[in-house]
């Protein structure tokens, strides 16, 4: 096969140049198409069912909406794993499904199964947006001289539909802003005094609010459409809606309380700055888009939009914008490719000794390159760093040069004749027709010598290549997280192979054949010369003493052995985000206002080193729950200028040290340093943020708190352990209204009745919608706020009676105050607490090993209970573990193909037994 390639190229050498050209033109349309990614997409295929219960405490969420859930998609095909968070007013499940299971499939299922489940009144589940923790590309606030509620109304109607549209962009959160909401604030007493009840304020006003449509009437020629129009339209509309008519007059909403525009319950807030609350966006990309592609049309629109659409003075304002990273990823790519590609030529053109044969090997290299991108195009591997940092272009070259010296060698040794000897020869005049006519023969004559070259060494090539290739066999096994991280880098190497040693066997023939003369092999480069007068003594005295020799080489490869144990073991490279990304724990059940004051005193902190150019910080979680956060979570994004320009400290690591002093001042909080994208994927993989977690599992909270606490400290003990902290799930302040169900049936109220009653007068109801154009606003319903916001109002609010007359809450049940949940989360359908932690000053691996000792020596969990790692770490073992077994067998396959290429098992055997001292190298560089 490989005498037919090589002798069909020589041939027909036009049209492997015209292959060549076509190659180019393919690999550029390539380049463009291919998706640029800063990190790699490492998360397993999911779903997430998101539901929405405003009001409700996390054991009522966890018990009337997570479960069912929870138990109607357990068994959905190809479900992996279930895990679920359930909190203040929200439940979050999500599925992760097998390797390979395709995403719309995925989804379909859940679809399918959400179908059957049940759960309260209200409350519809739905699946989240078709994204990733890599794909939020793109962040901006809304910035202007209007009210919060307006700039808020302007994200959610005018801003987000308009990115929506913009392909591959999967969905928009809104995070931080007030809600705009007609609000009526009913007052008990004057209620009472008309003999009123809550519920009847709820029907009339929801009554209220309605069109109608009447058909159709014929009217001479005309068809007129009849339209009954009775919808709100301001405040007033609601005021004067008519409750009942007492001695002929009748009462109004506006004579038993208030009605204003105001902001719904707010459950997170953002600040930029100096600005202490703004209204964010946050664009997420389709999964498996091209984040460039995407970005650019998406930075088209929101000029867009600050040009023509958005009202005087209001602007977007980018301030991340996932391009940046990109475009120094792919520089820093560009820049390594670079230096590797002319320190390649410069090696070539020394060793070679001749220009000519370094630009044919040196062309190998972008052709190689171009061919990789065609096929990776064609597979949909994505290019980042590790992907196309990991192409070596010696090895790329290598088939390349051992060609073209073989044919240097040949044409010295033995150069095919020249036309003017093959005319000497034939004893023929001098004559321009003639002279052709040898040319081309001593042409024929020179492609049929270096045919035979080639053939000769295709063979030895041809096994080089798939040796190499097959040393990536391991890497190909791999599974979930590690294959997604690391077989891009083995695909794209492996298609550059592939190009390489097509392109030796067929382009540096041709190359070669026009090229290359006798001349230019018939001198020894000097740098060949210098090196051969200095090796061969050295091999003389090595054949000479061989036993000194052995046991010199074994000794070295101990010693490196034994350094090599000491070496630490991370799963995943670290990539400088150029920024940071800090989650402050505040202790939990924290007020709004009170974390509020905390994260002034964080964004101040931050604001004053000079390395950094911009914070945000978030506070809570946003306005759909795809980040299920209570108010005592704060994460701020700080970017960071670029290293040259830094000059207060000397790296990352001595920035974070700093900032971390300082914050520690602040009392009762905890810290976890990181980046944005770093944190995103740490918390996918395991549903906790931080490089490490440790999972207890079992039945009781209280339990769990006390378990999880206990390894906490044993944690934090060991060298390297750092922002170690208890996932928070207890200890959530609650105002608890216990019924008694005697009394309530005594007084004619049902408990349902009375729960309703609760929730309204309380929390608040929304009973219809006013529309203002196109848009629509919530009109909600509840208490005047003196009667609703302290224990003893809530003791003597009114229930509705069986007989119309109003009974106190302190009547029929009793007002206690006690702790409960804030967050319950549950994982593989049982319970489970985490403790998390980061690492630094030492490896990663080697510090799991410690704390796994401590911990298991330390801490005995109660029956019923477990505990499981994760985190980077479960996925560094699990490739540990697969590569024990796949590596021998790629070893044992490399033998045989080396058996095939010598058919010797002694050879095979000596060739083998150089692989360990490799390490050597590897282990002290």
């Amino acid at each position: 096969m490989v005498r037919k390639l090589v002798r069909f190229a020589l041939r027909q050498r036009l049209l492997v140049i015209g292959a060549t050209l076509l190659l180019v033109l393919l690999g550029l349309r390539a380049i463009d198409n291919l998706p640029v990614e800063a990190f790699p997409d490492v998360e397993d295929v999911h779903v997430q069912v998101i539901s929405q219960w405003p009001g409700h405490a996390a054991e009522e969420i966890e018990r009337s909406v997570t479960l069912p859930v929870e138990r109607q998609l357990n068994g959905t095909p190809e479900l992996a794993n279930i895990r679920s968070v359930s909190m203040f007013g929200l439940s979050v499940v999500t599925l992760t499904f097998a390797d390979g299971t395709a995403d719309y499939f995925a989804r379909q299922q859940t679809l399918e199964r959400l179908q059957g489940v049940t759960t309260p009144p209200g409350v519809t589940p739905q699946l989240a947006s078709l994204s990733n923790s890599t794909g939020e590309i793109f962040r901006y606030t809304v910035e202007g001289a209007r009210p919060l509620a307006e700039l808020k109304a302007i994200e959610d109607w005018t801003i987000e539909p308009a990115l929506r549209t913009v392909p591959g962009v999967a969905d928009v959160v809104s995070f931080g802003g007030e809600v705009k909401q007609y609000q009526v604030d009913v007052d008990p007493v004057r209620l009472r005094d008309y003999g009123l009840t809550l519920p009847q304020v709820e029907q009339a006003i929801a009554t209220a609010n309605a069109n109608a449509g009447g058909g159709y009437i014929t009217h001479g020629y005309e068809r007129q459409v009849v339209r009954g129009v009775g919808l709100f339209k301001g405040t007033d509309d609601i005021a004067d809606v008519a409750l009942a008519t007492r001695n002929g007059i009748p009462v109004r909403v506006r004579d038993v309380g208030d009605v204003h525009v105001g902001g719904a319950p707010r459950e997170g807030i953002v600040a930029k700055d100096s600005l202490d609350d703004v209204v964010e966006g946050i664009v997420l990309m389709r999964k498996g888009e091209n984040a460039v592609k995407v970005l650019a049309p998406v930075r088209a629109k929101v000029a867009e939009l600050n040009a023509s659409v958005l009202p005087a003075g209001v602007q977007v304002h980018p301030f991340y914008d996932r391009a940046t990273l990109v475009r120094h990823t792919v520089h820093t790519v560009e820049e390594n490719l670079a230096t590797g590609a002319i320190l390649v030529l410069l090696v070539l053109g020394v060793f070679l000794g001749d220009w000519r044969s370094a630009v044919i090997v040196g062309l190998v290299i972008p052709l190689s390159l171009l061919g990789a991108f065609i096929l990776m195009d064609v597979e949909h591997v994505p290019a980042n760093l590790i992907s196309l940092g990991a192409v070596d272009f010696g090895i790329i070259v290598d088939a390349a040069v051992v060609m073209v010296e073989a044919f240097l060698v040949r044409l010295a040794l033995a150069p095919p004749p020249t036309a003017e000897e093959l005319r000497r020869e034939a004893g023929q005049p001098e004559g321009d027709e003639r002279r052709r006519d040898f040319a081309q023969r001593a042409s024929v004559e020179k492609r049929h010598l270096l045919a035979g070259v080639a053939e000769t060494m295709g063979r030895p090539i041809l096994f080089a290549k798939a040796i190499v290739i097959v040393a990536f066999l391991p890497i190909f096994t791999f599974q979930r997280v590690e294959r997604r991280i690391f077989s891009p880098m083995a695909f794209s190497l492996t298609f550059a192979l592939l190009g390489s040693l097509i392109l030796s066997l067929t382009l540096v023939p041709v190359l070669s054949s026009v090229w290359l003369s006798p001349a230019q092999g018939a001198h020894e480069p000097a740098a060949a010369r210098w090196l051969q007068r200095r090796f061969r003594p050295l091999l003389t005295w090595v054949l000479a003493h061989r036993r000194p020799t052995i046991i010199a080489a074994v000794s070295a490869l101990a010693l490196s052995l034994a350094i090599g144990t000491r070496l630490g073991t991370e799963f995943l490279p670290a990539l400088d985000e150029g920024n940071i990304w800090l989650t402050v724990t505040l202790p939990v059940g924290v007020s709004l206002d009170e974390a509020k004051d905390v994260e002034r005193q964080v964004r101040a902190v931050l604001r004053s080193y000079p390395e950094v150019t911009q914070v945000v910080s978030h506070l809570g979680r946003p306005d759909d729950g795809t980040d299920p956060k209570g108010a005592n979570n704060l994460e701020v994004y700080a970017e960071l200028r670029p290293r040259g320009e830094w000059r207060s400290a000397k790296n990352k690591d001595a920035l974070v040290a700093a900032m971390e002093s300082r914050l520690e001042r602040i009392p009762g909080i905890d810290l976890n340093f990181s980046q944005y994208i770093k944190d995103n994927v740490e918390e996918a993989l395991s549903g906790v943020k931080g490089e490490l977690v440790i999972k207890i599992f079992g039945p009781d909270l209280d339990v769990l708190q006390r378990e999880a606490e206990h390894v906490e400290r044993v944690v934090a003990s060991v060298r390297g352990a750092e922002d170690v902290g208890v996932e928070q799930q207890f200890g959530q302040p609650q105002l608890r209204v216990e019924f008694d169900r005697a009394a309530l049936g005594r007084q004619g109220v049902s408990v349902g009745d009375a729960a309703d009653a609760l929730e309204t007068a309380v929390g608040g109801r929304a009973v219809t919608q006013l529309y203002e154009g196109d848009r629509a606003f919530d009109v909600r319903v509840r208490f005047v706020s003196p009667a609703r916001d302290s224990r003893f109002a809530i003791e003597h609010l009114d229930l509705p009676a069986g007989d119309g007359h109003p009974v106190p809450v302190a009547t029929v049940g009793r007002v206690v105050t006690s702790e409960g949940a804030s967050r319950i989360a549950r994982e593989s359908n049982e319970r489970r607490i985490a403790v998390k932690c980061s690492v630094r000053g030492r490896d990663e691996g080697g510090f799991v090993a410690e704390a796994q000792q401590r911990v298991a020596r330390e801490v005995t969990l109660p029956p019923g209970y477990h505990m499981t790692w994760g985190g980077q770490f479960e996925n560094q073992r699990r490739a540990t573990r697969r590569l024990a077994v796949i590596v021998p067998a790629s070893i044992l396959l490399i033998f045989v193909l080396l058996f095939g290429a010598f058919g010797s098992v002694k050879y095979a055997t000596l060739i083998l037994a150089t692989l360990p001292f490799a390490l050597e190298g590897g282990i002290v560089g």
